[in-house]
């Protein structure tokens, strides 16, 4: 299988003629998923941006309307609408609409979700010359299904890669993006740690980095065992070769407001060699994404990208 490390491309962002953005049905797809992928593309129907589009599902599963429009679209709700409407009837993408009620809850913007299927994967396969078998990424994992129980989960991450991607960006750094497959940390065979991903944030042009594992806690982890198990993979995993980088990633934890203090508790108690920095769901949505993480160990906050 390919690498399922996400980079997403610098694109001119350079728009196909634009369609109003229509909810009527969708017509079936009468060819192969692959048939369709090739005719997308002999037609020019599909923009840089619609594969990067792909490559961001690779990296996180599934992205909200509004996460894409502030990843691909300057933030235009309009041209982001428009273009997501005509990939849907393209059979490009899937999207869904059954979690708009807990994305509200949560505190996030109601809207459609999609997520990647056949015809999107067999474009990006053939655009970047991969063998579709070793695109990184399974459908069945992120169905838009009230069944799927992990949807919340999962959006929680995507606001996660959004907040960063965009943030670093600004800032001049490039974030590489490592999903939850290729972020697990391993001793030979044995699993050590998963993170729900990995950001190695580097600054453009420079020699600058910084790495991130990222943990979004919707009140089931059990944090005793997550912070050893962090610190065991610090002492034995390949992390230097994995993810590049000469210094142990920091841990960035988003807890429900309830757990903060007892995530800070357990911290304070097992005063790890790993630097675990914490937000409340409720901060992380509030604040810049860059700043305000509290490490139980220091006083003050800390922020990213200052070293």
């Amino acid at each position: 299988m390919a690498n399922p490390v996400v980079k997403l491309r610098q694109t001119n962002n350079k728009q196909l003629r634009q369609h109003h953005a229509s909810s009527r049905a969708r017509e079936p797809l009468k060819i192969s998923a692959r048939q369709q992928a090739q005719l997308l593309l002999e037609q020019n129907r599909l923009s840089d941006r619609d594969i990067n589009l792909i490559r961001g599902f690779i990296g996180v599963g599934l992205l909200t309307r509004h996460q894409i429009q502030r990843l691909f679209f300057a933030d235009s709700e309009k041209r982001a609408a428009n273009r997501l409407a005509k990939l849907y009837h393209y059979h490009f993408v899937e999207r869904g609409m059954s979690w708009m009620e807990g994305m509200e809850t949560m505190g996030l913007t109601p809207c459609y979700v999609y997520t990647a299927n056949r015809v999107g994967l067999e474009a990006y396969a053939f655009c970047t010359g991969t063998p579709y078998r070793q695109v990184p990424f399974s459908p069945e994992r992120y169905l838009l299904t009230r069944q799927n129980h992990k949807m919340l989960h999962d959006l929680q991450i995507s606001e996660m890669f959004t907040c960063l991607q965009v943030a670093v960006q600004v800032n001049g750094w490039e974030m590489t993006w490592y999903n939850e497959w290729a972020a697990i940390l391993r001793q030979d065979e044995e699993e050590l740690v998963r993170p729900d991903g990995v950001a190695i944030l580097e600054r453009t042009g420079g020699d600058e980095e910084q790495g991130y594992f990222i943990e979004m806690d919707r009140g089931n982890t059990d944090w005793q065992k997550k912070v050893s198990f962090y610190e065991r993979a610090y002492q034995r995993s390949p992390w230097r070769s994995l993810f590049q980088v000469q210094q142990y990633p920091t841990v960035l934890c988003v807890v429900p407001s309830a757990l903060m203090a007892e995530v800070v508790q357990v911290v304070r108690q097992k005063r790890p060699l790993t630097r675990f920095w914490l937000k409340t769901w409720e901060a992380f949505l509030a604040e810049e994404v860059l700043i305000g993480w509290q490490d139980p160990l220091c006083e003050g906050g800390e922020n990213l990208l200052t070293g």
